[in-house]
């Protein structure tokens, strides 16, 4: 007679466990790489900001917008001549009351993405990965 052979109801539980702790890890460093994605097209962004302001006061002797903030996407693509994404961020540019400085913010879920005048880099601030 041949005798089968089975996994135990324990050998299995075993494998189950392993299972759903590995998916558990893997979705969180799915999460955490998601972010830091975000956080680098927004830094991206910024910069694309800064030097189409640069652009922009090397045309008209003054940065834009001139003592308003503007966070209507349209407006700011369509002023700085660049193509800005917001689907995954709301960006807004504010500028000085005379024109001399700019500052851009690029926020989303509880953290800001800021960057000002034409030399440094954008800084985090809120929940930053």
């Amino acid at each position: 007679m041949s005798r089968k052979q089975a996994f135990t109801l324990i050998e299995l539980m075993v494998v189950v466990t392993i299972i759903g702790i590995l998916a558990g890890i893997s979705v969180m460093t799915y999460r955490n790489t998601k972010e830091r994605a975000l956080d680098r097209e927004a830094r991206a962004a910024l910069f694309l900001v800064r030097n189409a302001e640069r652009q922009y006061r090397g045309r008209f002797e003054r940065f834009w917008p001139s003592g308003i903030t503007v966070n209507v996407l349209a407006r700011i693509n369509g002023n700085l001549s660049i193509d800005l994404n917001g689907a995954n961020w709301n960006y807004a540019v504010t500028g000085g009351a005379s024109g001399i400085t700019y500052s851009a913010a690029a926020s989303r879920s509880g953290r800001t993405w800021t960057i000002a005048g034409t030399t440094g880099n954008p800084t985090c601030s809120g929940s930053c990965i």
